[in-house]
Parts: structure tokens; C-alpha cells; sequence
């Protein structure tokens, strides 16, 4: 049996589409890994639902709330059918402290989420300071 499957097997659950995995202020329940399929991460503000990121194949969330001890910040739901790891907090701290790779992966990946932020914070200040149709000379 090859890896892959050895880890479906074990850890591995498929979720239809609608399914909403995880939402804001939920404790930790494990980080997810996308193995096949489309994951939405989205904040809620007031009414609306505002989309984070799009994850597909490969891609992995969930692991913030795991590694700082707070409850969720976002909503995860499912888009289209997917096959998805679910890594317990337990399992996903006995990996950090045996697999360095992983821990650098995930700092990377977290890195990239920063970045993303601040790039949206820039842009929120922008359009608060200019808001359309009063952009600076």
C-alpha cells in the first residue's frame, strides 16, 4: 500500500461539499490537509462572508489555532468534495518535535499568510485614507 494511502487511511476523511470544518472562536481540533479537493477560508464581518484564501491539493490550514493555544480566527468550508488528513493536536505536536521539515514547511506557510495580511492591511489603509474618487494629486 503506498504512503499515500497508509495515511488516508489513518487519518484521512472525505467531506462533502457545505461542510464547515471549523469555524471562528472553536477551539483547536487538528490542522487539515487537502489531499484532494477545494477548502474556502473566509472571516465573517457583520453579514458578509469575506473569502481569505481558496486551498486546494497539497495545501494545509488549521494549524494557527493548534500552535498558539486561542480558538479559531476563520471559517473553513468545504467546496467541492474533498479527501482531507485531519492531524490531531497531539499527533501535530509529536510531528513538530520529530520532523524539523515539517515545522520549516509550516513556518513558510505561515510566513506567506503574514505577508498576505499586511498586503491587505495596506490596502485597507489606502482606501480609508482615499477612499474612490479621492485618490491624492
Amino acid at each position: 500500500m503506498s504512503k499515500e494511502k497508509l495515511l488516508f487511511k489513518k487519518f484521512g476523511r472525505v467531506f462533502p461539499p457545505g461542510t464547515l470544518l471549523f469555524e471562528e472562536g472553536q477551539d483547536c481540533s487538528g490542522m487539515y490537509i487537502i489531499q484532494k479537493g477545494c477548502v474556502r477560508l473566509y472571516k465573517r464581518v457583520g453579514q458578509k462572508e469575506i473569502t481569505i484564501d481558496i486551498l486546494k491539493e497539497g495545501d494545509f490550514f488549521g494549524e494557527m489555532a493548534c500552535l498558539l493555544g486561542q480558538p479559531r480566527s476563520i471559517n473553513a468550508v468545504v467546496e467541492e468534495e474533498s479527501q482531507v488528513l485531519v492531524v490531531e493536536p497531539e499527533v501535530l505536536e509529536e510531528l513538530f518535535r520529530e520532523k524539523s521539515g515539517l515545522g520549516i514547511k509550516i513556518l513558510g506557510n505561515l510566513a506567506s499568510r503574514l505577508r498576505r495580511a499586511y498586503d491587505i492591511i495596506g490596502r485597507l489603509a489606502e482606501e480609508r485614507d482615499f477612499p474612490p474618487g479621492k485618490e491624492p494629486l
